[in-house]
């Protein structure tokens, strides 16, 4: 008899069941694994191509465009999208084309500026002649082609000319009397010494940022200039090795340099000076004058006088300006060298004699700002102006303050924790004044109108005092309007308002959004506030090269930090940036300022360097506001610099490094330009640790050889605050910067911060042992234009070592599904 030894089915179905299972989790693991492998690189891939460096030069992405500007009530000049200039009647909303984007194309243009009667635009030393767009003009005739031409405007409405040539002031009579000779109306200009009509070189750096200093009167009858005398400023002398002294921005600012010193054998480099005053040296002396046009033989001439307040104090000439229309009265501000009293003033003919009618003084605040010039109603009798206001907290903020002359009262008519940028427009018909202002968020910028004090009569009844003491917040109120749809989140406004008619006052407004998406403009109805036609667009569906690039994302908040100061950050996130990405560690490049009144932090469309760093070389890009900047507290710098602002640009760095993980902590760079060189210095000297490197581009070292404007405003004079120099001089610092932790570069014909500056730190580095990169550029000034491609090349270079970066484009689009 047989025995079954394995009974059953003859299966072990348990043990094919278990196994199975094994064999399935084990292929569900791997899937599983292929997908998230999958799912994370395709986190890394972007949408569009890489920005190239020749993109960002060329600044041509957005385009760059003339001001939009209005030339009487009804009549609106702008450069439209294909380039030309149009200009638009909004009595019949017609267009009328007055310069083709071809003739424009052709001529180098500075800002337009439009005659009243619609027949003439200059552009640079020609005049269109607008109706056939091809009738030019030359401003000089025979024997004054040699002569430097440094500025033209318009004198009376009829088309004369006031212009400045080799520091001296003309006139021109109006077309088409091309050969009519010019009238001189100074003879006593001297090289590098005296200037009539246009900045000397102080002025246009550091206090009216402007080359004209000339001001025809409505009529055409009366010219007011300023003379500026340098014959007591020190001197800078930069060596002179071929063309282009300063590069093109001395050309474009009109500022005249003294002829070469020839009297250095040529074989060796010859020099070039300038005027520069440090603290502590004389002031370059500003006389404003008026001198009357109609006697072409001698006309006679006034000079005009600071009010007594100034007597015995040096002073800087702030503004000047015609006011009202009948050519007898003049506003002039005035600010004492020290920039802690501003004096305003109204001088009449026939001797124009200047009284005070309002004055600023900075008690609890540091200093006093250098604002635009006030605007003034139509008899002369009121003004507004831009001034320190304290609000709740103590922090002061800039605002619009109403001046009555007649009355001798004063106004505040912003108010709130928002920082006024400008004042935009004065409708006195309508009692509303329109201003540009900084909302709740410092970075952005909104346009407000307010009722000004006269109206309701002036009556104080509790609902008149609420109805002008409350602005409101126009561009704020978008989302209510039917411009919503071509307006989407734009946050950073500019405008211009049309002349007031007669009775009706303004009636017209263009609205430029210029962030954070690419600017567009729109005309509207200043009663209605409806959009009545967009003026220019360029938008991304507007332009396709906008749309192939791949471009950084922005994200901009407040950091407290432990000192009890709010700092503002803005990062600009890279196109492989992803949310999820938890565990990715990008490298940290930190652009640095902190120079007081500065900001870097807003909503406004740039493709600037940054834009091209982080959308090229997967770099997260940080741009830093600290104490001192715009809208933040600047009283801890008073009497320092180098201090304050260093230390806590130091501290938001390592908050963001603590606090985003995906900063990798190894490779972190700073740099800056001008102020930002400075702090890149400093604070390469005050750690060792959190920061790999730093360039430092045409930085300032030692503050006793800065401009005198600038560095008094904060330091004071030398003889007072010594400390505060000797503390606030980078070159102290130099022994603590890290070897191979520093990149210098300056231009050698730098007139904003002198060679000599980095020269100083390079010695101090040298005399330290600090092995540090040093470039020079001969002939190149301040912005290193005509080298601008091999510097920020340079830059790159340098930085593709320090932060290891790839050097191109290491991962391929995705695959087409």
């Amino acid at each position: 008899m047989l025995q079954d030894l394995y009974p059953g089915d003859g299966h072990n179905w348990r043990s094919i069941i278990f196994s199975l299972m094994v064999i399935g989790f084990v292929i569900a693991g791997i899937v599983t694994a292929i997908y998230l492998l999958g799912y994370v690189d395709e986190l890394l891939y972007w949408s569009g191509r890489r920005m190239r460096l020749d993109e960002f030069l060329r600044g041509d992405l957005t385009g760059e465009r003339l001001p939009t500007t209005w030339v009487s009530s009804h009549q609106l000049v702008y450069q439209a999208d294909d380039g030309g200039l149009l200009a638009l009647d909004t009595f019949n909303n017609t267009l009328t084309v007055l310069v083709t984007n071809h003739t424009l194309s052709g001529i180098p243009t500075t800002p337009f500026n439009r005659q009243h009667n619609a027949l003439h635009v200059t552009a640079m030393l020609r005049i269109l002649h607008v109706p056939s767009g091809s009738h030019h003009i030359p401003l000089f005739g025979e024997g004054q082609s040699s002569w430097e031409w440094q500025h033209a405007s318009w004198l009376g409405t009829k088309g004369a000319l006031i212009l400045a040539a080799d520091n001296e002031v003309l006139a021109r009579p109006a077309p088409p009397a091309r050969r009519a000779p010019l009238l001189r109306l100074t003879t006593d200009a001297s090289p590098g010494r005296v200037y009539n009509g246009v900045s000397d070189w102080l002025y246009q750096e550091e206090v009216t940022k402007t080359s004209s200093a000339t001001w025809g009167s409505s009529d055409g009858t009366f010219v007011m200039y300023v003379q500026y005398d340098d014959s007591k400023v020190s001197e800078l002398m930069f060596p002179h090795i071929s063309n282009g002294i300063g590069g093109a921005g001395a050309t474009r600012s009109g500022f005249l340099l003294p002829t070469l010193n020839s009297s250095l054998p040529s074989v060796f480099p010859d020099h070039v000076s300038i005027r520069y005053p440090t603290p502590g040296s004389s002031i370059p002396q500003a006389k404003l004058s008026i001198v009357a046009v109609q006697n072409v033989t001698s006309p006679p001439r006034w000079e005009v006088k600071p009010p007594d307040t100034l007597d015995g104090m040096e002073y800087y000439l702030i503004s000047a300006q015609w006011v009202g229309k009948e050519n007898s009265h003049i506003g002039v501000v005035w600010m004492n060298r020290a920039q802690n009293l501003t004096v305003y003033s109204s001088c009449y003919a026939p001797n124009w004699t200047c009284t005070e009618t309002h004055s600023e003084k900075a008690t609890e605040e540091p200093w006093l700002e250098v604002h635009e010039q006030p605007v003034y109603s139509e008899d002369g009798s009121a003004f507004l102006l831009l001034a320190a206001v304290q609000e709740g907290g103590g922090q002061y903020y800039t605002h619009i303050k109403h001046v009555d002359v007649l009355r001798q009262r004063m106004a505040v008519l912003s108010h709130g924790k928002v920082e006024v940028a400008k004042i935009l427009a004065w409708d006195q018909e309508n009692h509303l004044v329109y201003y540009l202002g900084s909302a709740e968020r410092p970075g952005q910028r909104q346009v407000y109108v307010v009722r000004d004090p006269s109206y309701g009569g002036g009556s104080n009844s509790v609902r008149a005092r609420a109805e002008r003491e409350e602005p409101r917040c126009l561009t704020c109120e978008l989302a209510v309007w039917p411009a919503r749809l071509h307006y989407a989140n734009c946050t950073f406004w500019s405008a211009t308002f049309s002349p007031a008619r007669p009775k009706l006052g303004i009636t017209h407004y263009v609205l430029e959004c210029e962030g954070p998406g690419p600017p567009l403009a729109g005309l509207h109805d200043a009663r209605t506030h409806k959009l009545e036609r967009i003026l220019y667009d360029t938008r991304p569906y507007r332009s396709v090269r906008l749309r192939e690039l791949a471009l950084p994302t922005r994200r901009s908040f407040d950091v407290q930090l432990s000192s009890g100061s709010k700092a503002r950050v803005q990062l600009f996130l890279p196109p492989s940036w992803r949310e999820e990405l938890r565990d990715a560690a990008f490298p940290v490049l930190v652009q640095v300022d902190g120079r007081p009144g500065s900001q870097q932090v807003t909503d406004e469309f740039l493709l600037d360097w940054g834009t091209y760093m982080s959308s090229r070389n997967d770099v997260v890009y940080v741009k830093l506001d600290v104490a001192g900047a715009r809208g933040l507290p600047r009283a801890l710098l008073r009497g320092r610099l180098g201090g304050v602002e260093v230390a806590d640009q130091l501290a938001v760095i390592r908050y963001l490094l603590d606090t985003f993980k995906f900063l990798d902590v190894t490779r972190v760079a700073v740099w800056g330009w001008g102020y930002g060189g400075y702090v890149t210095a400093m604070l390469l000297g005050s750690q060792q640790s959190t920061l790999k490197c730093g360039i430092a581009v045409s930085p300032i070292t030692d503050w006793l050889y800065y401009n005198v404007a600038f560095t008094e405003r904060i330091l004071g004079q030398p003889s007072v605050n010594y400390k505060g120099y000797v503390e606030a001089d980078a070159s102290q610092r130099a022994h603590h910067v890290p070897r191979h932790a520093l990149y210098l570069i300056h231009g050698m014909a730098d007139m904003s911060a002198p060679y000599p500056h980095a020269l100083q730190l390079a010695r101090a580095l040298t005399d330290a042992g600090v092995l540090f990169r040093y470039q020079a550029y001969a002939d190149e000034g301040h912005d290193l234009k005509g080298v601008i491609e091999h510097v920020y090349r340079s830059m790159e270079d340098y930085l593709r070592e320090c932060l290891s970066l790839d050097p191109e484009d290491t991962k391929l689009p995705p695959p087409d599904r």
